[in-house]
């Protein structure tokens, strides 16, 4: 046994792999993810109808699972969100991607990128305390999938978009919210 862990170094070792397998899931479902909104979209050699039919199916039956897990995923995508916002910092200072390869862009499109991953860390910050409601789930699955458009597009507008839907249904939800209590205290 390890003395800073109770646990036996089978049951330890059998962790590591469990954890690795949900590595392994999330980014294949990533990619899934990613591949619908490509084939949605008609993007590269995948122009006929039945792509995009395929990849219309594909980002629905995502979206259904998404919503049926995100109290499970949320704290993640928060922890990327803040990942993507310090990177984005880091190449505003640099005025390069850290990343290998490195890309050159315009300042102000890291600039872009920083804010937009903030504002979503700051809506998803709500999320680490509690689980989102029904409608917030939904607008958590909207959110991600306008970043994979945006991902796709390479374009900042469907992230943006999310950012508006999700904002949108916590300020409507949260109104709703306090007009409910108010009537059953009244």
């Amino acid at each position: 046994m390890n003395i800073r862990d109770q646990r036996t170094i089978s049951e330890q070792v059998r962790s590591g792999v469990h954890l690795a397998g949900w590595l392994l899931f999330t980014l294949a479902f990533a990619f899934l993810v990613l591949v619908s909104t490509t084939l949605l979209l008609g993007r590269g050699d995948f122009t006929r109808p039945i792509y995009r039919l395929v990849g219309a199916c594909g980002l629905t039956a995502t979206s259904a699972v998404m919503f049926l897990t995100v109290r499970y995923w949320v704290k993640w995508f928060f922890g990327a969100q803040i990942y993507i916002a310090l990177k984005a910092a880091i190449s505003l200072l640099l005025g390069f991607s850290p990343s290998v390869p490195s890309l050159v862009r315009p300042r102000p499109l890291f600039l872009e990128l920083l804010l937009l991953a903030a504002l979503a860390a700051a809506l998803c910050f709500r999320y680490l305390s509690h689980a989102p409601r029904k409608i917030e789930a939904v607008g958590l699955v909207g959110l991600v999938v306008a970043l994979s458009f945006t991902t796709v597009c390479d374009c900042n507008l469907p992230f943006l978009s999310g950012l508006v839907f999700l904002g949108s249904i916590q300020i409507a939800s949260s109104l709703a919210y306090k007009r409910h209590r108010r009537v059953g205290l009244s």
